[in-house]
């Protein structure tokens, strides 16, 4: 095997800001290789590790061989990946793999997984990719077209079959990062395959919500704040609208504690709609553990209003939250860097996953 040093290697697709890979570079990893098709990305990954060679052609043009080419291995430890997720939000439109720039990217990574032979990989995605169909099929009523799941799970199942097909083993974790230190509640889902068809155990959780004798309560956004150095970072505006409505909601609260007429006149026909709708009118509290941190702070319904200033969190503030480094840049447009911090995975979670994959 090929290496610089005694550390386990790893390649990465669909790198983004490099949360992932970061926690992996914490549990001992030696990033090899890294891809994405963001030009923020690819120049926030070049800014900050200068020696990873980067490939910014899609995962669909690329094959095993020359990833390992550029990567200088002839074996490779680990490959990982987070592919887009949009395809499978439940906060999306679900197309699953329908959605032809997002949803087929799953098995595009699965692909390389056969093409390279790692001795393991990891697949990282949002949790709506346990319920996500395989396709959507039409159904008539009343001369209008409303589309349903074909199959709840299908996906998942289908990319399962074709793991163990590969002759790897298949191991589905769910984690909160709130429960391994992230001050912050995000729910991810890790897929994970093992050449010897080996299985980890799902790292336990060391903190829970309220905490007990076995769990620390979970950290809150006071935690990742304390001693933040001067933020020059970016930092979007809400509206004059936006605005005038946030500055009626405590910290810690949202839309619900308004007087009611004033929820109808801000909401307007989202009153009326079903589902918690928690990030209308939101503002955060450094007393709570952070809601899942977004790519559009200054959006209504995404709101992550500052706790104690009538302003979105900012960019060094969002990326505290995710556990990233002070000294990691993002570079690109402002709202381009939200989305690199708001789509990785916390630095601090990957590591837990990466020490149990080790």
């Amino acid at each position: 095997m090929t290496k610089t040093n005694d550390k386990l290697n790893s390649i990465s697709l669909f790198s983004g800001g490099m949360g992932l890979d970061l926690g992996l570079e914490r549990a001992g990893f030696d990033i090899r290789f890294v891809n994405d098709t963001d030009p923020a990305a690819v120049e926030t990954i070049r800014a900050n590790r200068p020696e990873i060679p980067v490939e910014d052609r899609s995962a669909v043009e690329l094959s095993g061989h020359h990833i390992m080419q550029m990567a200088g291995l002839s074996e490779v430890d680990l490959l990982t990946g987070g592919p887009p997720c949009q395809s499978f939000s439940t906060a999306g439109k679900r197309q699953s793999i329908e959605d032809n720039a997002n949803g087929p990217l799953v098995f595009e990574f699965l692909r390389l997984v056969e093409e390279i032979r790692p001795r393991a990989f990891v697949m990282e995605n949002v949790k709506g990719i346990l319920s996500a169909p395989l396709k959507l099929r039409n159904l008539p009523h009343n001369n209008n077209v409303k589309r349903i799941d074909d199959q709840y799970g299908a996906l998942l199942n289908a990319l399962l079959r074709r793991i163990n097909d590969m002759g790897y083993s298949s191991q589905v974790l769910e984690l909160n990062a709130a429960d391994y230190g992230v001050p912050q509640s995000r729910v991810r889902v890790f897929v994970i395959g093992f050449a010897d068809s080996g299985q980890i155990h799902a790292p336990k959780p060391a903190f829970s919500k309220v905490g007990d004798l076995l769990h620390k309560p979970w950290r809150t956004i006071g935690d990742a704040w304390k001693d933040l150095p001067t933020d020059d970072s970016f930092c979007a505006k809400f509206s004059e609208r936006k605005m005038h409505y946030l500055k009626m909601v405590p910290a810690g609260k949202n839309w619900r504690c308004l007087p009611e007429e004033i929820q109808k006149e801000s909401m307007g026909r989202a009153f009326f709609a079903k589902g918690g709708r928690t990030g209308y009118w939101r503002r955060l509290s450094l007393n709570q553990t952070s809601p899942t941190i977004l790519t559009e702070p200054q959006n209504a319904s995404t709101s992550l209003c500052h706790p104690t200033e009538d302003r979105p969190i900012s960019v060094r503030e969002a990326a505290r939250i995710q556990t990233f480094p002070d000294e990691w840049t993002f570079l690109g447009r402002g709202m381009q860097q939200y989305r690199l911090v708001g789509n990785a995975v916390p630095p601090l979670l990957a590591q837990v996953v990466g020490e149990r994959v080790k």
